[in-house]
Order: structure tokens, then C-alpha cells, then sequence
């Protein structure tokens, strides 16, 4: 894989030197301009750098500093997926930058970032980019993989809007707002429905059997319940439905029904209408408060990302509004007080990053926009990043 960095160097003195540790570059005191480098298929870049001890040896990709300082540096991949930016970065204990099997790793032991921002674009793990399974065997549900999200406690409050073309009544808009109490990663979808209003109430049922949460409409008094939206329930989840709560996990693994369909609804491609008994379905004036006390871990591909500690919440105060539907764009924009986690082998495109602590410190902005209920692009912006330990490969091929 090809490597290549370029820059504008002043230095006072340096000096070379050969020994059994092979050929050297020491540089007592060093200043960099625009730093321009690239590994495989991610560039990245530093405005200006200050070094002191920077070593550099000639046989190989080895450098090595004593303290180190950037301002404005970023990191992006050709295709698009990522892109980080950050105003200063702060290494007191120096750096390491070294060859890797493929492309090159920066080595950190403390590292502090001023005003991060992240991008990061999807499709997210969509069905087309998995691999193939056999067809005998059961699909896996998005809810197992999220099981950092049971320490979770606060309260959703949210607006559902459902339209719905029923027959003999015709089109019906049903808007109910909603407050969700959050405790200990789950919600009672029993009190949840009483909470609905008399009129909704009348229409909409929320109810749980066997692996299926389901909310369904029917006409009073005359008429069939018909599903709405369908939520499959892992084991523990069924288990815990029997009491009638459902853990917030669980309302990833969703279906939109075609009301009396069994098939999901597809749009009228002549006059742009949906067929079928629900016309449309969006959840609006979402206002989220919560937390993440308990230490929890979150699989990342073929990594690892860890919530919390022993000492240390692993998530503080998420404040989230917004609203999204079915269909078209949608928009969540929130904030944190601070994210504590450790993190292995994540990867971000060709990028791979491990840091036994990684802290954020004020996430100012955090953004998720829609198209539908997937997710298409996820920014932030860090006011404080501070790691321990951290490694950043870069190269590689990117999942």
C-alpha cells in the first residue's frame, strides 16, 4: 500500500545519526506547515505542527516525538464515508508513527482535541451490504447488538401522527401525544397505551404476544384489529413483555404493515398515494432526555466500543428533538453532557481506532438526518476529546 507524507519544515538544528538502532533524523525543536499525507485510500492533513525531540529514521516508517502540537488537521477517505476535523490536538507525551501490515498506525499515550467535528455518511449496515445467510437459519435482530441501551433512564416525550384511509369512514388523521418514562432500558407499553387519549384510545391498541409487539387500528365496535407497525421481541424481551414493559432495544427491530396486508406497503407509482389502510406515519415534536448510568458495551463490526466504568457514567444528559416519518427526509439534532467511553478495533471506513479511554467533554452539536427511519448521515461537533492510550491505524480496507 502506497504512503506518502509532504510538508514545509523549519528547524534550528538537527543532527544524523547511525548506531546498531540503524539510520536516524533527530530534530531537537521542529515546526511544520501543511502537513499533506496520504495512506490507501485516506488523506489527511495538519495546517501547522510544533515538535520537540523529533526522530526520524531512514530505513523505515518510524518517527517519534517527545510533545507534540497540531492545529487544524483532518482526516478524510476518497469515497466519502468519514470525515474528522479538529482545530488543535495536544500530544504532551509525545507520538509514535510507525508502518503497519497495511498503511501506517499513530501511536498516542495522552492526546487532547479542541472542537471536533465528525461526519460520518451512511447507508448503515443496510440488508444489501450484509453478508449472505443460510436460508434456513434465523435472521438476527438489530436489538441484540444493542444491549448497552438496558442501563438507559429519562423520559420521550413525542407527538405519533398516523393517517389512515379506512373503510366506510374514509381518510382519518390520529394524533396522539406521548410521554415515555425510560427505566432501566425499557418502557410500560401497558401504561403507555392507557395514556392514550379517549378518542385515539378507541382506534389504536397497543398490545404484545408471543415475539410480536404490535400496534393495531380497528373501527369501534364493528371491524377487525389490523396491524399498524410490528416490533419483533428477542427471548429476554418476550420475557420481560409478559409484565408489560419492552425494552427501548426492541423498537429497532420494527416493521411497517400494509394494514390489511401481510406484505410492507408499497407507494402508488401513478399518483404518488400509498396503498392500502395506512397512508402515512410519523412521530414529531420528539423531545428525549436521557442517560446511560450503568457500564455497557456496543459491538462495532469487528470492534468493540465500552460505556462507562467504575467510576464514570457512561453517557450524561442526552437532550435530542426533532421529528421523522415514514417517508422523506427527517432530522434528530441533540446535545451531551459527556460520552465516557473505551474503545477497540472500531473502524470508520479504511480507519481503525482503539483507546483505552476516550472522553468527550460538551458535545455541542449531534445530528442525525433521515431518509425515512434510516439513517443517512451522523454529525457532531466536541467542544473536549481527551484519550489514554490511543492507537489510529489508517489504510486498510474499509467495512
Amino acid at each position: 500500500m502506497a504512503n506518502r507524507v509532504e510538508t514545509d519544515i523549519s528547524v534550528q538544528r538537527f543532527a544524523f545519526e547511525m548506531d546498531d538502532a540503524g539510520k536516524r533524523l533527530v530534530f531537537p525543536h521542529a515546526t511544520t506547515q501543511d502537513i499533506q499525507g496520504r495512506s490507501g485510500a485516506v488523506a489527511y492533513g495538519v495546517k501547522e505542527a510544533l515538535f520537540e525531540g523529533l526522530e526520524g529514521r531512514l530505513d523505515t516508517v518510524r518517527w517519534t516525538t517527545g510533545t507534540a502540537s497540531f492545529g487544524s488537521a483532518w482526516i478524510r477517505d476518497d469515497s466519502g464515508r468519514f470525515e474528522i476535523e479538529v482545530d488543535r490536538i495536544e500530544m504532551p507525551d509525545g507520538l509514535l508513527l510507525t508502518r503497519a501490515d497495511s498503511g501506517v498506525e499513530l501511536i498516542a499515550p495522552q492526546i487532547s482535541f479542541q472542537e471536533m467535528r465528525l461526519s460520518i455518511n451512511g447507508p448503515f449496515g443496510r440488508s444489501g451490504e450484509r453478508p449472505a445467510r443460510d436460508p434456513g437459519a434465523t435472521p438476527s435482530l438489530r436489538q441484540e447488538s444493542l444491549r448497552f441501551l438496558d442501563s438507559l433512564g429519562g423520559q420521550i416525550d413525542l407527538t405519533v401522527k398516523v393517517v389512515l384511509d379506512l373503510p366506510v369512514i374514509g381518510k382519518r388523521t390520529l394524533d396522539q401525544k406521548l410521554k415515555v418514562p425510560i427505566q432501566e432500558g425499557s418502557l410500560d407499553f401497558r401504561a403507555l397505551e392507557d395514556s392514550l387519549d379517549w378518542l385515539e384510545g378507541r382506534f389504536i391498541d397497543i398490545s404484545a404476544e408471543g415475539d410480536t409487539l404490535a400496534l393495531t387500528w380497528k373501527v369501534p365496535i364493528f371491524g377487525s384489529a389490523r396491524e399498524l407497525v410490528t416490533w419483533k421481541l428477542d427471548e429476554d424481551a418476550q420475557k420481560l413483555a409478559a409484565f408489560g414493559r419492552v425494552p427501548v432495544r426492541s423498537l429497532a427491530d420494527y416493521r411497517i404493515k400494509g394494514g390489511d396486508k401481510e406484505e410492507d406497503e408499497k407507494p402508488d407509482e401513478e399518483n404518488g398515494k400509498r396503498e392500502g389502510v395506512l397512508q402515512a406515519l410519523s412521530v414529531e415534536d420528539i423531545d428525549i432526555a436521557i442517560g446511560l448510568v450503568a457500564p455497557r458495551s456496543l459491538e462495532v463490526g469487528s470492534g468493540l466500543v465500552m460505556f462507562g466504568g467504575e467510576d464514570q457514567p457512561g453517557m450524561v444528559d442526552l437532550k435530542v428533538t426533532g421529528g421523522i416519518s415514514d417517508r422523506g427526509p427527517g432530522k434528530l439534532t441533540g446535545a451531551i453532557g459527556s460520552v465516557d467511553t473505551t474503545i477497540k478495533d472500531m473502524r470508520i471506513g479504511p480507519a481503525q481506532l482503539t483507546a483505552d479511554r476516550l472522553h468527550f467533554d460538551g458535545l455541542d452539536r449531534l445530528e442525525v438526518t433521515f431518509d425515512g427511519f434510516e439513517p443517512v448521515k451522523i454529525t457532531m461537533v466536541v467542544h473536549r476529546v481527551t484519550a489514554t492510550n490511543i492507537a489510529l491505524h489508517l489504510g486498510g480496507k474499509g467495512t
